[in-house]
């Protein structure tokens, strides 16, 4: 096969669970195919740009095989199908991030947030101090009522809160979900690209670790909890890098890394499965 054939058989390959979840949601393949459609738009500005070449509509129909008119049509308005960022979402994380490492928030040295008032005239350590210190524009009731809605913070008897989880999972098919997904997504696929286009040197880290042998069914809720205590310190540790590392001088240029732990489950039934996985049958307990 050449590289043609390749990149759409892996085409076809990463966007049958996309089609799944759009068909699961009632989304049409015309709709899908008008995103599409932007999508090589922005692909093709970003090609070009790579070689140099200014992104003029003949030419971002050359490149992508799209008519002037879909070209045009897509960069008129950029921002159809577009994933705007979530500014509560985006506050709540800083909040609950500086809640669980930012004196007086913390118990130094065990690192246990405390629990918080929402407001009190007579303390400066309440959820709406936190809120204003850390994101000063934002409403800390937005805020509280984000992190309720998503279970990550409870009140006790008392009326204070307290978070139960460092991290925000947003809410199953939500507008937050499909956003985290997207973007989660997106990184990956980038660094692949990356990784495609590059030498070793001048890639970007990624690795995974498989269960070549498998991995008895018996243990696998063990292998869960053993991955989530290790990548949640990991996680942690790296969070903690990234805060006491931040920019400082607001005029200091920066970058915008990030690092990405995977654990996946594969699916022998799936027709995308791999060969050498479904050689061997796996039976799962309906239990």
């Amino acid at each position: 096969m050449d590289l043609k054939a390749n990149l759409l058989a892996a085409a076809r390959h990463m966007m049958v669970p996309i089609a799944r979840l759009m068909v699961r949601n009632g989304v049409g393949f015309g709709d899908f195919v008008e995103a599409a459609r932007y999508a090589y738009v922005e692909g093709g500005k970003a090609v070009l740009k790579e070689r140099g070449l200014a992104a003029t509509s003949a030419r971002l129909s050359v490149q992508t095989g799209l008519t002037r008119r879909d070209v045009e049509r897509a960069m008129a308005d950029p921002m159809r199908f577009a994933i705007l960022p979530s500014r509560v979402w985006n506050a709540a994380i800083q909040v609950l991030h500086a809640w669980h490492t930012r004196p007086p928030y913390v118990l130094v040295p065990v690192g246990m947030p405390l629990e918080l008032e929402y407001d009190a005239s007579d303390r400066k350590q309440t959820f709406v101090e936190l809120v204003r210190t850390t994101v000063p524009d934002i409403d800390p009731a937005a805020i509280l009522q984000f992190l309720k809605d998503a279970r990550v913070v409870e009140q006790d008897e008392h009326g204070r809160y307290r978070p139960v989880t460092r991290f925000v999972v947003p809410a199953p098919s939500s507008e937050h979900q499909l956003r985290f997904i997207a973007r989660t997504v997106r990184r990956f696929l980038d660094t692949v690209d990356v990784n495609i286009s590059r030498d070793v040197e001048h890639g970007r880290f990624e690795r995974t670790v498989v269960a070549d042998r498998g991995v008895p069914i018996v243990r696998y809720g063990d292998f869960v909890a053993f991955i989530r205590k290790v990548m949640a310190r990991a996680i942690e540790d790296i969070d903690d890098w990234i805060a006491d590392n931040a920019r400082l001088d607001s005029d200091e240029p920066v970058i915008w890394p990030g690092v990405g732990m995977y654990h996946w489950l594969d699916d022998p039934n799936d027709e995308q499965f791999p060969l050498d996985y479904a050689l061997t049958e796996i039976k799962l307990s309906k239990n």
